[in-house]
């Protein structure tokens, strides 16, 4: 990973809302339990609904995942993206 932004980024460059929304809700309920487990200085356990809420942001975001589609503009009419065509631009000509 180069940076921690670009865990944000999905496959187009552009910003993942739900990334940011699984990030803060997970660390969010982290931040809590630690606070009530040492405050009751006991392991405290963690409701039903707060692992369903972080199962359903998993799942919603593996759904997307799967159904975002590839940018259009990198793909030329022969069906050649922008790292095929670079990658054949570097074969010399046969002679």
């Amino acid at each position: 990973m180069k940076n921690l932004s670009s865990f944000f980024e999905d496959n187009n460059g552009g910003l993942s809302a739900t990334r940011l929304a699984f990030l803060l809700w997970a660390v969010g309920v982290l931040a809590v339990w630690i606070y009530s487990s040492i405050k009751n200085a006991t392991l405290q356990p963690v409701d039903n609904s707060i692992t369903t809420i972080l199962g359903i942001l998993m799942t919603g975001k593996v759904v997307q995942r799967f159904g975002e589609k590839p940018d259009s503009a990198s793909v030329d009419s022969a069906g050649q993206n922008d790292k095929v065509k670079k990658s054949l631009e570097t074969i010399p000509p046969h002679q």
